[in-house]
């Protein structure tokens, strides 16, 4: 496990965050982990850009096309 440590974060942000942390039952240590760890699981902007895109270019063979079509026929 890494340890980060914050400087230079105003009075008034922690604070807050001692105040949301109390409202969680939690030690302001223990709300600061939570908020880092979802942050860094939460993808970026660029990230899911670039996924939308990988899929609206993505390209399927004439076997895949023709495939899906007889599937639709057979199901009506």
């Amino acid at each position: 496990m890494a340890t980060l440590y914050v400087r230079d974060l105003s009075d008034e942000a922690v604070d807050e965050l001692k105040v949301r942390a109390a409202r969680n039952r939690q030690s302001l240590q223990a709300y600061a982990r939570e908020l880092l760890e979802r942050e860094a699981r939460t993808p970026t902007l660029a990230d899911v850009v670039e996924r939308i895109e990988q899929r609206a270019t993505a390209r399927l063979s004439t076997d895949e096309v023709q495939a899906d079509l007889d599937a639709g026929r057979r199901r009506d």
